[in-house]
């Protein structure tokens, strides 16, 4: 009788990534990336991932995941950090992370720069007891299309004006 043991490695999770949103300013919430592919050779579910405003980030940015299939987000409006969390299979996170939508809600998403660069890493469940493993990263991309903001003008004085008088002030309580 032969006795041969195998010894099992850990293969990391791999995510794929390869969608371009352009969004235009105000626009509300887009899909990022509906491209989104993950595959694990040796576990069947993932226990998390984290997608990252990782270049570009600008005040008022958003990254939003609606719960769904024990899968939940929580977003950090300080460092453009989405933290998803909850164990499920690789497809129903393919499905989540196809469904993270961005939004920004500042007066000027454009001032710093006029892209984003979103990162995205997934982690295994370690369904087959070899250790917690992430994925390298994959990235996609937001262009910015900037809007031209109107002004708005706010006068609100009435004068009355005799003819060859000395000159006076309109309104002293225009806004713009």
């Amino acid at each position: 009788i032969s006795i041969i043991n195998i010894t099992p490695l850990i293969d990391l999770p791999e995510i794929t990534a390869s969608g371009t949103l352009n969004y235009t300013e105000n626009e509300g919430l887009s899909i990022i990336d509906n491209t989104i592919t993950i595959t694990d050779a040796d576990d069947i579910e993932l226990s998390g991932a984290t997608v990252t405003i990782s270049n570009g980030f600008t005040d008022g940015d958003i990254l939003e995941l609606e719960t769904q299939n024990g899968i939940n987000g929580n977003f950090d409006y300080l460092s453009g950090v989405l933290t998803i969390t909850g164990i499920a299979s690789i497809a129903n996170y393919e499905l989540a992370l196809r469904s993270v939508k961005y939004y920004s809600n500042s007066d000027d998403p454009t001032i710093s720069s006029n892209s984003r660069i979103i990162s995205w890493i997934v982690t295994d469940a370690n369904s087959d007891g070899l250790g917690i493993t992430s994925s390298m990263l994959t990235t996609s991309m937001i262009n910015i299309i900037p809007q031209a903001t109107k002004p708005i003008l706010t006068a609100g004085n009435s004068i009355q004006y005799i003819e060859n008088s000395d000159s006076i002030i309109i309104d002293n309580t225009i806004t713009i």
